[in-house]
């Protein structure tokens, strides 16, 4: 984006995005069942949803990771790897996805003890102390084909995680479009996002309900030892299934510190 802040594609400024996205989260309700999570519908104002379509890249551009038929890349890398309004495009897409993190980790603050508490115990905040997250940067992802995500939380590292969904204008997901089933946990708790045996799914987790898609809703979460999610089986066909991801993440130090208390 241009020195001052103006957006090239349209008259919105940076500060009067992000205040746009701010207040729609601060108006959102926190949701604490089956764990602490904000739903919040038409979260980027339309002349950012609509620069993404613009700017999507190309498969050539996308790493396939092996999670699934997965493409991935982090935004940083993009900006690094584009010129002018696109990359000028990709550095804004940092600055709102950071703020956008920043106002998500406020709104549920109260909530962080479903991440720390049960390692470090009711004085928690105190052992964990200050700490500083990773949160200047964003991953675009899209799935294709058969996908069937399984009940999981996320690597230990993140401790709130949030994606926007995002509707493919060149290749439709096929319907019926399945979003993120959340789980009811009997009980059990996961340490990171390791493969949960069946047998243990089975007996402790039961679905407790679907965050459904919507273009342009944000979904975001904190990432607990027991925020079970997953997507149910569909096959997305030629379709893609596309995320804008960003969340706040403790460095390695912290989440070893953590669980080094936690064994003690």
């Amino acid at each position: 984006m241009p020195n001052d802040h103006q957006t090239r594609q349209h008259a919105m400024s940076l500060p009067e995005i992000v205040a746009g996205i701010e207040r729609r989260i601060a108006a959102a309700r926190v949701r604490t069942r089956p764990f602490p999570h904000v739903v919040v519908d038409d979260v980027l104002p339309q002349p950012v949803r609509q620069a993404i379509d613009r700017f999507w890249p190309g498969e050539d551009r996308l790493y396939l990771s092996n999670h699934f038929l997965r493409g991935e890349v982090r935004v940083a890398q993009l900006a690094g790897a584009t010129e002018g309004r696109e990359r000028d495009f990709w550095n804004a897409v940092r600055f709102i996805t950071a703020r956008t993190g920043r106002a998500i980790r406020a709104k549920l603050d109260r909530h962080l003890h479903d991440k720390f508490r049960p390692l470090l115990g009711p004085d928690w905040r105190r052992v964990l102390g200050d700490v500083t997250y990773h949160d200047r940067d964003a991953m675009l992802a899209n799935y294709t084909g058969k996908l069937d995500m399984e009940p999981h939380i996320d690597h230990a590292m993140v401790a709130i995680n949030g994606f926007v969904y995002l509707d493919d204008p060149d290749q439709p997901t096929p319907e019926p479009r399945r979003g993120t089933m959340l789980y009811r946990s009997l009980g059990f708790a996961w340490p990171s996002n390791i493969p949960i045996p069946g047998k243990l799914q089975q007996r402790f987790l039961r679905e407790a309900g679907e965050v459904t898609w919507r273009d342009n809703r944000l979904l975001a979460y904190v990432n607990g030892p027991w925020s079970f999610h997953g997507v149910p089986k569909q096959d997305l066909g030629e379709g893609r299934r596309r995320l804008l991801m960003f969340g706040s993440l403790l460095d390695k130090a912290t989440t070893e510190r953590i669980y080094d208390e936690a064994l003690r």
